[in-house]
């Protein structure tokens, strides 16, 4: 018989315990007009729902911070600066799953600040080929301005937090 290491038994309860319900994280996702609509009636407790929802879509964030924070007692080594990084980021507007794409916006970055961004467009009208056409033209457009040839990540956001000043949604929701 095996046995096994206490010190180990906890670290797995712990990482065990701390782990997230898929329902939260998508819930997190969504707006919070959205989550308590839809799950008002099942799972929504507003005494833990909103910490929660906020703890979803803000700790990779925290937990970089924190990171940076417990690294900055280390001793630090000086390096050549590299020369500035020019990136693009892909923004869907997407439910989750399979679902058609809402609309598409993109934001170009310089090293940490944005200094250029595509207006978002509606796609939900669009075959999937003129969305990846869409796509490509994009990235043929930053490779002409900017030099970049793809984008360095893909943001996935609920179609009801479409910036678009006239999108159907936003009438629904706000009505």
């Amino acid at each position: 018989m095996r046995s096994v290491n206490p010190v180990d038994l906890d670290q797995r309860k712990m990482s065990e315990s701390r782990k997230i319900p898929d329902k939260c994280v998508r819930c997190g996702a969504l707006s919070a007009l959205q989550a308590k609509t839809l799950h008002s009636g099942t799972c929504w407790d507003s005494k833990v729902c909103p910490s929660r929802r906020s703890y979803v879509r803000h700790r990779d964030r925290r937990n970089s911070q924190r990171n940076r924070k417990r690294d900055s007692d280390l001793k630090t080594l000086n390096v050549e600066l590299l020369p500035s990084i020019t990136y693009a980021i892909l923004i869907l507007y997407r439910e989750t799953g399979d679902s058609p794409v809402h609309g598409i916006a993109v934001e170009v970055w310089q090293d940490q600040e944005k200094i250029a961004q595509v207006a978002p467009i509606h796609c939900f009208q669009m075959l999937p080929s003129q969305v990846h056409s869409y796509v490509q033209k994009l990235l043929e457009l930053l490779s002409k301005h900017y030099g970049i040839k793809k984008f360095v990540s893909l943001v996935r956001l609920d179609p009801n937090l479409c910036p678009i000043q006239d999108c159907f949604l936003r009438l629904k929701v706000n009505s």
